[in-house]
């Protein structure tokens, strides 16, 4: 190797310290690897390193694989350092109950000491790294919850024979490799003897018992003993005892252990839910027949005329909070379908644009929906088309807002530099981009503001313009980081799946279909988006002079309003009460 490939080398290295730097180690191999008409020769698909190359020997490719292999294993090590002292800090030692990290079928990959002290034996116990259960319901809930398929908030599960409660907290996966990631929910096991005792206050608000009731309960929680807590009170026994029936009674409870272990564990559920902002909207699940978990996020009207929306790759945007207002006055239910990897969606390997399909059908079927418009905008796109192509009478219409292209219409020359480098390198080599991107995911997530800023030098005035207002920034990267919960190696995935084929004959395409693009679009350039429309048997197609690839929130509800007039008489008819 010469100096620069020691330069090179360097950077690598550099940017394992610091992976908000990866988009320049991504222009410095972008440079290395040779000019784009080299690396995209030939055939043009995935892996066509194994082509000649005249500035690099396939030996040099493989020696750069084996330096990024090793700066992201250095890079990997300090995440999972990182990841793992954020989760042992928020959770490990904070209580006093005992905590358990699962990872997938309930195993145990780690436990706080309390819990090797406790859990001998009973309701509950732990051999080794498995969990024994007496009550299989138990055992089972807490297996769907494992599997996020009662979603990503705090659950507790009773057992009332026994006086057992599981707090359970779903884990955002890490990234980093090792046990850390393997981490999908944290349980505390909580019963009555526990010590931690919530506030009078925080139990009357809980729960629907008086003030005189909230005081008691607040006594038992903390000393167990009725006479002590009487005594305490200035209270007749038989008052206490009365008051004790009422409280068992408004909470469905048949001991003073179950009803205390179940105060305990629904006071700590809300303590553990206040963290979480009040704007973030509510994600649905349902489990697919294959199991697989399937989430969804709903807004506007519940009886309104159904529509279907995919997001972007990244999962980011729009944010649809910003139309509920508008989705109700226009009577729309607008059904944000979350794809596998994203957000709690069940990761699905080697998953494909044509397999979205059979996911929209099963949640249309479980939501009682007929016929729903598909509105797709940028990486939710080819899913969407796919879709419709491959179940025709299942879908109203089809809508492409500025929507991402499959390899038959990529158009790489037009593309912005970070998407360029990007693609020039994929198809060099699909390792050096998944290294590379292994990197740069972890530089997203630590320093969103500087990848975005690094994202629009290179873009047009109006997605410049978009980056630049404090509003769309922060949704954006509060959707990146709701959307990444377990990981983002789907991302990565994704983008190599646009170097492929589409997977389905677009011509065969029979509902009314609207495209929309910007022409001044560098990531989906607006020559990639005409050549798609081409293949779409009556398109109405629009561009936009005057915008870019992020318009979604300027042009969102003129692109919802006209997709919908293109049925005439429009087929939906409300949900009877």
């Amino acid at each position: 190797m010469n100096n620069n490939d020691h330069d090179l080398i360097g950077k690598i290295y550099d940017t394992a310290l610091s992976p908000g730097d990866w988009v320049e180690l991504l222009d410095t191999i972008a440079g290395w690897t040779g000019s784009p008409d080299d690396a995209l020769s030939g055939n043009g698909q995935a892996g066509s390193a194994q082509s000649e190359v005249a500035s690099q020997s396939r030996a040099e490719v493989d020696a750069l694989v084996n330096h990024l292999e090793r700066a992201v294993r250095s890079s990997s090590y300090m995440h999972a350092l990182e990841d793992r002292t954020s989760v042992l800090n928020t959770m490990y030692n904070q209580m006093p109950w005992p905590m358990l990290m699962l990872g997938d079928d309930l195993v145990v990959l780690e436990s706080n000491p309390v819990a090797s002290q406790v859990l001998v034996e009973g309701p509950v116990s732990l051999k080794g790294n498995a969990l024994i259960f007496r009550d299989r319901e138990l055992k089972a809930s807490l297996q769907q919850v494992n599997r996020l398929a009662e979603g990503r908030g705090p659950q507790l599960l009773t057992a009332p024979e026994t006086g057992i409660s599981l707090l359970c907290m779903p884990v955002r996966k890490s990234d980093a490799p090792g046990p850390i990631s393997l981490v999908r929910t944290i349980v505390w096991v909580l019963d009555g003897h526990s010590v931690v005792t919530p506030s009078p206050e925080l139990l009357r608000s809980l729960f629907n018992i008086t003030e005189a009731e909230s005081r008691l309960l607040h006594l038992l929680c903390k000393i167990g003993n009725l006479q002590q807590c009487a005594q305490l009170l200035n209270i007749k026994i038989s008052t206490a005892r009365s008051q004790l029936k009422s409280i068992m009674a408004k909470l469905n409870t048949n001991s003073q252990v179950q009803l205390v272990s179940h105060a305990m564990g629904h006071a700590l559920a809300q303590v553990a839910r206040l963290p979480a902002k009040a704007e973030d909207d509510e994600e649905f699940t349902v489990t697919l027949p294959d199991g697989r978990v399937l989430s969804w996020y709903e807004y506007g009207d519940r009886k309104g005329r159904p529509v279907i929306t995919l997001e972007n790759q990244g999962a980011s945007m729009p944010d649809h909070t910003l139309f509920e207002d508008w989705y109700r006055q226009q009577g729309l239910r607008v059904i944000m379908l979350v794809r596998p990897g994203y957000g709690i969606s069940t990761y699905k390997p080697q998953f494909q644009f044509r397999d979205l399909g059979e996911d929209i059908l099963y949640l249309c079927q479980h939501l009682g929906i007929h016929k729903p418009a598909l509105a797709a905008y940028c990486g939710g796109g080819p899913y969407a088309l796919c879709a419709a192509v491959q179940y025709p009478d299942s879908f109203e219409c089809l809508g492409l807002l500025g929507s991402t292209v499959a390899g038959e219409h990529f158009d790489v020359d037009r593309l912005e530099p970070i998407h360029r480098m990007c693609v020039q390198i994929s198809r060099r080599d699909p390792r050096l981009f998944m290294l590379i991107g292994k990197l740069g995911v972890r530089g997203v997530q630590k320093a969103p503001e500087k990848f975005y800023k690094m994202l629009a030098r290179g873009l047009s005035k109006p997605d410049q313009a978009f980056f630049a207002n404090p509003d769309y920034l922060a949704r954006t990267i509060n959707r990146t980081h709701r959307s990444h919960f377990q990981g983002a190696r789907v991302m990565m995935e994704e983008y190599l799946n646009h170097l492929k084929p589409l997977g389905v004959d677009a011509s065969r395409l029979r509902i009314p279909v609207m495209q929309w693009h910007g022409e001044s679009d560098g990531i989906v350039s607006i020559h990639s988006a005409r050549s798609l429309a081409a293949t779409l048997p009556g398109v109405r197609f629009r561009s936009f002079p005057e915008h870019g690839h992020f318009m979604v929130y300027d042009l969102w509800k003129d692109f919802l309003t006209e997709l919908l007039s293109l049925t005439p008489g429009n087929p939906w008819e409300p949900a009877s009460d």
